[in-house]
């Protein structure tokens, strides 16, 4: 009984603890209720060119082809655009001189290597966010006059999302959301399905990602996760990433043009150890055309490798060792059937790879100790003016992309599809979308379909003539008259701009279908097969 006091005191301090908890919980309830009904009202834009559009991306600038396309489309639109990102690679001459165009460059921080321990990682991300959220506010709210639309690209997810987010509300326009994949996937990646982190990120992309005006995928798949699995608010639609007009098959003299500035020759005697790989190198030649007479027209060299390129981001979402155990596998197979004379029968086969990435290193070094007789690996880093040339004089793409979510899709075939280069691509259930095997390209699962890939196309390939090897000018054909058809431009003009130009009834729609958010495809998708679940959708848009 003399303990009946104390209880009671206990019980009474609990109940007051209790009570203010709820008291606070309240408090917060009806303020973030308050901020939402401020956040739902209708955004106040101006009719399109009036005012700007502002792209987002926390990473190189020079290295996002995509938001450098959104760019140009939206120049050319009759927007004045303003850029925020770090500062890179070279940015392309018609974007780095446009009066019309800003760029604001954030302070990149330093990268915790994938070499270190995960600890450090763990120590250094969260700090790493807080300064870029910082840094990417006063970026965005005071050096950056309120925009018609902002456009972010998604991943990188922290910060961008909540902090665009903020400046979106406070300043109330309109928030575009273009993802090109997960971040949470990409997280998983390096740190594993169950890390802590992978789920912060996951829980993250949820909550902020959950509302925007638009939402762009590229790939339909992507659309539908969006739609069905995350159910995000807003208006989804897939805007397939397209190459732009200057992307496109050289002709033999601009070729010959293009090597005799480019010198592979030099490249290939710096990086590899076959001394004998290169053949004889004249006046008028390259190493892949000759001409007779400085002035006269130019022919591909009898004598010459087969060129095979690839881009790769040097991370480890992509398997590049699948290419060189490939390459390995298809020089012992020509070793035995070339017998003496190299190239005689399977053709010798240069790789140019190109791109930047925290594996290259580690990768040349591997490569420069294979010791390959009828294969050769070459490394280097274009100007952006450059690549298109050098895709354009290929005889081949390989695209290792393995994608973490499985929903993205490898902008570097894209890019090779513009200039009507065939690809031999690693398979993943989304790539169909991209690359239909046997039509406008190959799909592999590991080495040795690859090197079988290579084997079949290059055995006997006529190295002068390239252009009577049925199999890949067939491909070729089927690009031309397909893929070929739509570039970025009119693809741009034809599935954004109309939502852009009424953006106050793209945000109504998104208001209207909440339950059931907006949804479309792109016209070029039209004889594609589609699931029965969608088609229930496509026949809404269509009313």
């Amino acid at each position: 009984m003399e303990n009946l006091p104390e209880l009671s005191r206990e019980g009474l301090n609990y109940d007051k603890s209790n009570s203010i908890a709820i008291i606070i919980g309240l408090t917060f309830m009806v303020l973030f209720r308050f901020i939402g009904y401020l956040a739902s009202k209708p955004p106040k834009a101006a009719p399109i060119g009036k005012q700007g559009f502002c792209l987002v991306v926390l990473g190189d600038i020079g290295h996002s082809p995509r938001m450098l396309f959104h760019a140009r489309s939206a120049l050319n639109a009759g927007y004045k655009v303003d850029v925020i990102g770090y500062k890179g690679s070279q940015l392309p001459e018609d974007l780095d001189s446009n009066p019309s165009i800003h760029f604001h460059y954030l302070t990149a921080l330093p990268r915790v290597s994938e070499s270190l321990p995960r600890v450090l990682y763990y120590l250094f991300a969260p700090i790493k966010a807080v300064v870029l959220a910082f840094q990417l506010l006063y970026v965005a709210m005071f050096r950056v006059s309120a925009p018609e639309v902002y456009l972010v690209q998604n991943p990188p997810s922290i910060p961008t999302l909540h902090v665009m987010q903020i400046v979106n509300w406070c300043k109330q326009r309109h928030l575009v959301i273009d993802w090109h994949n997960y971040g949470s996937t990409v997280v998983a990646h390096r740190l594993g399905q169950n890390s802590i982190f992978t789920k912060i990120v996951a829980l993250y992309e949820r909550m902020w990602g959950y509302k925007a005006t638009i939402h762009i995928t590229v790939s339909r798949a992507m659309a539908r996760e969006l739609l069905y699995k995350f159910e995000k608010r807003g208006k989804i639609t897939t805007l397939y990433d397209r190459a732009p007009e200057h992307f496109r098959q050289l002709s033999v003299d601009e070729v010959h043009n293009f090597h005799a500035d480019l010198k592979l020759e030099t490249l290939v005697k710096e990086q590899t150890l076959n001394s004998n790989f290169l053949p004889t190198m004249g006046a008028n030649q390259t190493l892949l055309t000759e001409k007779k007479t400085a002035s006269g027209p130019a022919t591909f060299r009898a004598d010459r490798p087969v060129l095979i390129v690839s881009s790769t981001s040097w991370t480890a979402d992509e398997d590049f060792q699948i290419l060189l155990d490939a390459a390995r596998q298809y020089d012992d197979l020509a070793k035995l059937e070339n017998g003496n004379k190299a190239g005689s029968i399977y053709r010798k086969l240069l790789f140019v790879i190109t791109g930047k990435g925290p594996l290259k290193q580690h990768y040349e070094e591997v490569i420069s100790k294979m010791a390959l007789e009828n294969v050769a690996f070459v490394t280097t880093w274009l100007i952006p003016e450059d690549y298109p040339l050098l895709l354009g004089s290929a005889d081949l793409g390989v695209s290792l992309h393995t994608s973490t979510s499985g929903v993205d899709l490898p902008m570097k075939v894209v890019d090779m599809f513009g200039c009507a280069l065939p690809v031999c691509a690693f398979k993943y259930p989304t790539l169909s979308e991209l690359v239909v095997a046997k039509s406008n390209g190959l799909v592999f699962e590991n080495a040795g379909e690859l090197k079988s890939q290579f084997a079949n196309l290059f055995k006997n390939f006529p190295l002068d003539k390239p252009e009577s090897q049925t199999q890949l000018e067939g491909m070729r054909h089927v690009l031309r008259n397909s893929f070929q058809l739509t570039r970025w431009s009119e693809n741009w003009d034809e599935m954004l701009l109309p939502l852009l130009k009424n953006l106050d009834k793209t945000w109504a729609d998104s208001q209207m279908f909440a339950e059931r958010p907006v949804y479309t495809l792109n016209p070029q998708d039209a004889t594609a097969p589609l699931e029965d679940d969608l088609e229930d959708d496509d026949q809404l848009l269509d009313e």
